[in-house]
C-alpha cells in the first residue's frame, strides 16, 4: 500500500499545484488514459477552499485545502486547541489484501513548539516512540502511536527563531 499511496499523494499534489497556479476557480474532471489504465481528476475550488480527488483502479486519493474543522474522531489524537488547518489528504487504496487508508492533516498555531510539544507529550495515549530534537534552526518532535493496521505519526516542527508552530498528524488504518 505504501508505493501506491505515495505515487497517489504525489501525482494528487502535483495536480492540486498545477490547478491553483493555473487559477482554476470552477469545478472541473478529466479522465486521463495511461498504460495502467484511466485516471479520473476532479477539481473544484470556492473561495480559499479547494478539492482535488485522483482516482485510478488502485485506490482513490484526494486532497483539501483551505479552512476546515476536524476532530479527535477524524485523527486519532487530539486537536491542538486553536490551531488553524492548513491542507489535509486521504489516500487509499481498495486492490488488494494490503488496502487502507492514509490521511494526513496538517495545522499550524503561533503557539511555541514546546507549548504543543507539552500539550502532545500529556495527552497522546500509546505512544510507541518518540524524539525531539534541534537542528540548526529546526526544532522537530515525533510521536508514534498505536500499532500496526491503525497508526498515528504525529510531528511537530518549528524554527528556533520564532514563527508559527507546524502539526502534522497522519492516521494509517490498514483493512
Amino acid at each position: 500500500m505504501k508505493n501506491k499511496a505515495t505515487v497517489l499523494c504525489i501525482l494528487g499534489l502535483f495536480v492540486t499545484a498545477a490547478c491553483f497556479v493555473a487559477g482554476c476557480g470552477r469545478d472541473e474532471s478529466t479522465t486521463f488514459a495511461t498504460p495502467g489504465g484511466t485516471v479520473k481528476v476532479t477539481t473544484k475550488q470556492s473561495g480559499q477552499e479547494g478539492v482535488v480527488t485522483v482516482e485510478t483502479k488502485e485506490g482513490a486519493a484526494t486532497i483539501k485545502t483551505g479552512p476546515q474543522a476536524i476532530t479527535e474522531a477524524e485523527l486519532g489524537a487530539p486537536v491542538y486547541p486553536g490551531a488553524q488547518v492548513v491542507s489535509s489528504g486521504q489516500f487509499g487504496q481498495t486492490k488488494d489484501a494490503g488496502s487502507g487508508v492514509a490521511s494526513t492533516f496538517l495545522m499550524s498555531t503561533n503557539d511555541s513548539f514546546d507549548k504543543v510539544f507539552a500539550f502532545y507529550k500529556t495527552n497522546l495515549k500509546d505512544v510507541q516512540q518518540s524524539m525531539d530534537q534541534t537542528a540548526g534552526d529546526q526544532k522537530i518532535a515525533m510521536f508514534m502511536t498505536g500499532r500496526k493496521g491503525n497508526m498515528r505519526n504525529v510531528q511537530i516542527t518549528a524554527k528556533t527563531s520564532g514563527g508559527p508552530t507546524n502539526i502534522q498528524i497522519t492516521k494509517i488504518v490498514e483493512k
